[in-house]
């Protein structure tokens, strides 16, 4: 694995995890039910830190041309 990869991975599991430990304590402190605005930013964040990690890596490349290949390989049957 690269540095770039493995720092991306990293950056990235740091994000999540301490996301993760923020949203699991908010939701044992409340007694409402349901998602709040602070889950949707969170789930956001998420995505992007996602998203950016596979930009910075040849990995976005390889999973884009996997799902091409399932699909061209269902339409043509």
């Amino acid at each position: 694995m690269s540095n770039i990869t493995l720092k991306a991975a990293t950056t990235t599991q740091a994000y999540v995890n301490g996301w993760k430990n923020t949203a699991v304590e908010a939701m044992k402190r409340r007694s409402d039910k349901g998602q709040g605005a602070i889950e949707y930013v969170g789930i956001t964040i998420l995505v992007v830190a996602i998203v950016v990690a596979l930009l910075q890596t040849n990995l976005g490349s390889t999973v884009a041309g996997k799902f091409k290949e399932k699909i061209d390989s269902v339409l043509n049957g």
